[in-house]
């Protein structure tokens, strides 16, 4: 008997505490007799108020704190569908821990924006990959906290990708007491952010860099993953494009500071999709790898230029406490890329970036909502264009500093070396995360999502050993598909991997999420709560402790 959405539905919708949700009719649900690991990518209840979950296996006593995690609410309001799995409508989530209980709540966090798209079936900006056809500019106005207007919208535009709690300079402004940071704040790769409540995640206010300095262009492109300093520094660029040749400005936020310090602006570099900005102890580094904006269009993906199997990777190395460009590095591999691992300065003065990297950018355009949704776990039609991660790729940068500029000013590049690359069939990873406390220092351990069966998008995790090169996986009993695993450290750990994962599953068996603890250490399960529905599949999250 096929199991429908409908009957999914009304299940979940008793098992939840309090749902709220705009539209759940059955022609936003995925089809009956559809692969339950597709179902990541349809519509999903909201709820609000806080539910406890039912626990298999156990939890460990001392983990006490909440994990966030943002992901989308739906890909279909009204008439409309955002076509690409990056533009659905924001939501974010809360996992609350405590004595070995987790209790769960969610929010959405575009109401004001899906209001709108229901009433007309279009959207009021460019996006990321839907057609550009149902875009309709000038309709529908968000207002920006940005340094001329004093106050922005709540909830009147998308900003669901990454997080940054604890922004430097920013007023609590939340309605609720307690909680494991004092403000929350998601991101995207544009120049636009959202302050959310931490405890409720209510929306509170979108703003953007530029209400730090003026000169970061609100009209600009930026990183969803700023980089983030062990002292509350934040580190990010903001692509203008407005100006001949485009400029990348490197900025600092500094607590106590709430404004922003240009601390390098680049300006011989091709404009790019760059998602994330690297750092060291010591250094900023922007990546320029192969994702250039050749040309203008409503969206990202078509205003990216035709792949060019020549065009170099290039290195910007930016002092982040001085500032200044210290030097311009080349690689001779092109290659595509979304996460940093981690980066240090090695022993020798040099600086080790690791990255997952891909061989192009394919899997933008696979990552459209209807191949997604036609093609993730099926045997006949999977792609590894569909797949989520990239090989483990080391690159060293020589010593910094050294003879960067010729007599005219113009920066000298030096050559990037690629150290190693691992087996993409054993060691493939991506949504990386390490032990923070080794975040910008040598380490030892990664983590991340991995793939055993090509055309699963992801379907298990790994643990990569740097100095042994050897992976270590944990591959779910039933298909599942997991989400970037979170390291939390033991109280008084005295190993770099003593600690845990946590990470939200699709179990096909069950057909609804579950939150799952892993030893990281052994990357055997521990235990899981179970979730009351399926949870959209979104990217990326943050752990606090209380």
């Amino acid at each position: 008997m096929l199991y429908s959405y409908t009957t999914w539905l009304s299940t979940t919708l008793l098992a939840v505490t309090t749902v709220h949700a705009l539209d759940f009719s059955p022609n936003v649900g995925p089809p009956p007799g559809s692969n339950p690991l597709t179902w990541g990518f349809y519509a999903t209840p909201e709820v609000q108020k806080p539910s406890e979950l039912h626990i298999e296996g156990s939890f460990p006593s001392w983990l006490s704190g909440s994990l966030y995690r943002g992901a989308s609410a739906t890909w279909d309001v009204g008439n409309y569908t955002a076509e690409h799995w990056f533009d659905g409508f924001s939501r974010n989530h809360r996992f609350e821990i405590s004595n070995g209980v987790v209790t769960y709540r969610s929010r959405n966090a575009s109401d004001e924006l899906q209001d709108f798209v229901a009433e007309t079936g279009r959207y009021p900006s460019g996006s990321f990959g839907s057609d550009p056809c149902k875009i309709i500019f000038g309709a529908f106005e968000t207002t920006f906290r940005d340094g001329q207007k004093p106050h922005g919208n709540k909830s009147s535009t998308n900003v669901d990708v990454s997080w940054a709690p604890d922004f430097p300079g920013l007023a609590r402004n939340g309605s609720e007491p307690g909680g494991p940071f004092e403000t929350l704040v998601t991101t995207t790769d544009g120049n636009f952010l959202q302050q959310i409540d931490p405890i409720s995640l209510e929306p509170i206010e979108i703003f953007t860099y530029q209400a730090s300095n003026l000169l970061l262009n609100d009209s600009g492109r930026s990183a969803a993953h700023p980089a983030h300093a062990s002292d509350g520094s934040l580190y990010n660029y903001v692509l203008d494009t407005s100006t001949k040749p485009p400029v990348y400005r490197i900025f600092g936020i500094e607590p106590p500071n709430s404004q922003a310090r240009i601390l390098a602006n680049i300006t011989d570099a091709p404009p790019a999709y760059l998602h994330s900005v690297f750092n060291t102890l010591d250094h900023i580094i922007l990546i320029v790898w192969q994702a250039d904006l050749a040309h203008p269009g409503k969206t990202v993906l078509t205003s990216l230029g035709p792949w060019d199997p020549k065009r170099k990777t290039l290195f910007y190395v930016v002092d982040r406490h001085g500032g200044g460009i210290v030097s311009k590095y080349e690689a001779e591999e092109t290659f595509f890329a979304f996460h940093q691992i981690n980066s240090f300065e090695d022993s020798d003065g040099s600086i080790i970036v690791d990255l997952p990297t891909m061989e192009d950018y394919s899997f933008l355009e696979a990552a459209n909502i209807t191949n997604l949704r036609a093609n993730v776990g099926s045997k006949t039609n999977g792609s590894s264009s569909n797949d989520v991660p990239g090989c483990f790729t080391r690159y060293k940068l020589p010593a910094p500093g050294h003879n960067t500029t010729y007599a005219n000013g113009t920066l000298i590049s030096q050559r990037a070396e690629r150290v190693f690359q691992l087996p993409y069939q054993s060691a493939n990873i991506e949504l990386p995360r390490i032990n923070q406390n080794f975040a910008g220092k040598p380490y030892q351990y990664a983590y991340g999502v991995h793939l055993e069966q090509k055309g699963y998008f992801t379907d298990s995790l790994v643990k990569i050993d740097l100095k042994t090169r050897e992976p270590k996986v944990w591959t779910p009993s039933t298909k599942q598909l997991p989400s970037e695993p979170i390291f939390v450290a033991s109280p008084n750990a005295t190993k770099e991997d003593d600690g845990i994962l946590l990470t939200v599953v699709m179990d096909s068996a069950v057909r609804k999420s579950a939150l799952v603890v892993l030893d990281a250490s052994t990357m055997q399960e521990m235990g899981r709560a179970q979730m009351p529905i399926v949870m959209s599949y979104g990217f990326h999250g943050a752990w606090g402790s209380t």
